[in-house]
């Protein structure tokens, strides 16, 4: 299969917008669509959103909330697990938020959100997402307790403080891809703590994708999150520990018609320190690369393309499209030379819109634990 030159993960969820307003509640079911606007990338939409500003200060908790003039918003979580027999996993739940209007009715409120989430064990990938619009009152963010929701997927503060941490992630009835049968859904409740601080991505917290024109994003993250909990398949109860990281991030700006996709990384390292990693392809200008380095105490330094270095070795054929899943990144002024590579080959998303999201294993002057996320590929 020749190699499609699709638009990156953001922009195809944006063109999801326009298959959510139809939509009254969430919905499971394919929509046979192909729109061909992207929202915000697109100076001619009808939906007006807030640029990120540099000078904009990110305050938490108040900032953990929904940013609703922006065009589109995320909060997303993974991590890497272990159950009491040592096997591994890799979760990812993520809350989207799409700004589809600028009228406001009683029944909706020009917001639309979508949730993924994915638990990989070695043989076997449980995947689900769901949709909502606005207003309706299944889908959205609560204050007091903070929670983030659609239907029954929920993540919820367990102090009622606006703090996030510590809290509780539950998400029943995770298909299983591999095995097509109601027993063996995944239900899973995970239990969120923290030992650091959160980070402040880019410029504090102003994070730039690209120089020409100028993309950017605000964005935060908390690298210092212990996950303990239990996932129920097929009868049985598995007890999971491990490693978890939290990205905030909203933008109006994220990227624009020129924009091939990107890929992100994030990183623990058995030192205890942290590594952000993010590469944006742009058509007709050098790849756009930045990362912050954090240390095991919190403190952070922003990376450039000339202090990181980040470098696919090779491509992989799944399910018919090469992914990069091996890659070398080196941090010189740190003494890290390391090499990136997939937990396992598939971990493809493939809901209404695919993309690569999975775990991964390090090794080199350091070993750990992270995830990867590759789109437009």
């Amino acid at each position: 299969m020749a190699k499609l030159n699709f638009l990156s993960l953001a922009v195809r969820f944006a063109l999801c917008v326009l298959l959510v307003l139809l939509l009254n509640a969430c919905s499971d079911q394919p929509v046979n669509s192909n729109p061909k606007s992207v929202l915000f990338a697109d100076s001619a939409s009808p939906v007006t959103g807030k640029p990120a500003d540099p000078r904009y200060i990110i305050t938490l908790p108040a900032d953990h909330l929904a940013h609703p003039d922006f065009n589109v918003e995320w909060w997303y979580v993974t991590a890497n697990l272990s159950d009491e027999n040592g096997d591994e996993y890799g979760f990812q739940w993520t809350l989207f938020r799409f700004k589809t209007s600028d009228q406001i009715s009683s029944w909706d409120n020009g917001q639309s959100y979508m949730a993924h989430v994915s638990l990989h064990s070695e043989k076997q990938h449980w995947f689900a997402e769901r949709f909502a619009r606005g207003g309706v009152g299944n889908a959205g963010l609560t204050e007091q307790p903070l929670t983030l929701f659609l239907d029954d997927w929920q993540w919820q503060e367990n102090t009622g403080q606006g703090s996030l941490f510590p809290s509780t992630i539950t998400a029943n009835n995770i298909a299983n891809t591999q095995i097509k049968q109601p027993t063996q859904d995944a239900h899973l409740s995970l239990h969120l703590s923290t030992d650091g601080p959160f980070v402040l991505q880019g410029q504090k917290g102003y994070s730039v994708k690209s120089l020409t024109p100028p993309l950017a994003s605000h964005y935060y993250s908390q690298p210092f999150i212990h996950v303990r909990g239990d996932l129920h398949v097929n009868g049985q109860a598995h007890q999971l520990t491990g490693q978890g990281w939290f990205d905030h991030e909203w933008s109006s700006q994220l990227m624009d018609a020129n924009t091939a996709g990107w890929d992100w990384f994030s990183l623990h390292l058995d030192n205890g320190a942290k590594i952000m990693a993010f590469r944006m392809r742009l058509s007709g200008q050098a790849d756009f690369i930045s990362g912050s380095y954090i240390e095991p105490d919190g403190t952070s330094t922003s990376l450039s393309s000339n202090e990181l270095i980040l470098v696919p070795q090779g491509q992989t054929k799944v399910a018919g499209r090469l992914y990069p899943l091996v890659w070398r990144l080196k941090l010189a002024n740190k003494n890290i030379d390391l090499k990136l590579q997939a937990s396992k080959s598939d971990q493809l998303n493939s809901g209404r819109f695919t993309y690569y999201e999975g775990a991964l294993d390090i090794s080199g002057t350091h070993s750990g634990r992270g995830f990867m996320e590759l789109t437009g590929y």
